[in-house]
């Protein structure tokens, strides 16, 4: 009884010793350098005008290129917002729809209700063509329902491997700062 005792308890320290040995392997394995820093985007190599769609809800992101995997990571950068603000991202294995439709909710990927900034974001890399929403709303108060935005201002950069958008969204039809929710969003696809 002794002897199998003594056997149990070694089988015991075994398991525990490797799961704790594997719970910091994947704890260290999720965290890659390119996911603390965020995207690998290289150099600026071009800066584009600043673009104002006073009539969009939402601001879509797409590629057609079929041969050149992609990746897009994305980021609430911050915000001044007089309300509540929600940030709803979809990913859609198609192209581009009206600027005033999104996707189904089947196609939504995330939802975050802040404006507060945050961090880098990597979506799963891809191959073909996608597009990929990202939708700013807005609501008043706590119980009111959610609303769209009333405008979205986009800054685009082109760096070596991809270019990122500076995205604002608008929560108020009479004002026009676009500056109530932020993010950037980065496609990454070398040319």
């Amino acid at each position: 009884m002794a002897e199998s005792m003594k056997r149990r308890g070694i089988v015991y320290s075994f398991v525990v010793a490797f799961g704790a040995a594997l719970l910091l392997a994947l704890s260290l394995g999720l965290r890659t350098p390119a996911q603390a820093s965020g995207p690998p985007l290289g150099v600026v190599t071009r800066e584009y005008e600043v673009l104002t769609i006073p009539e969009a809800t939402a601001y879509a992101i797409y590629t057609n290129n079929t041969v050149i995997p992609h990746q897009v990571w994305y980021r609430i950068s911050g915000g001044d917002a007089l309300y509540r603000q929600r940030l709803r991202v979809y990913k859609e294995n198609a192209g581009p729809r009206p600027i005033t439709q999104l996707p189904p909710e089947s196609e939504l990927w995330q939802e975050l209700t802040t404006n507060a900034p945050g961090r880098w974001m990597p979506l799963p890399l891809e191959a073909g063509i996608f597009t990929y929403y990202f939708d700013g709303d807005n609501r008043p108060t706590t119980n009111s329902p959610w609303r769209d935005a009333f405008g979205v201002r986009v800054k685009r950069t082109r760096f070596a491997n991809g270019n990122v958008y500076q995205i604002a969204f608008e929560d108020q039809e009479t004002r026009d700062d676009n500056n109530d929710l932020r993010l950037e969003v980065a496609l990454i696809q070398p040319a």
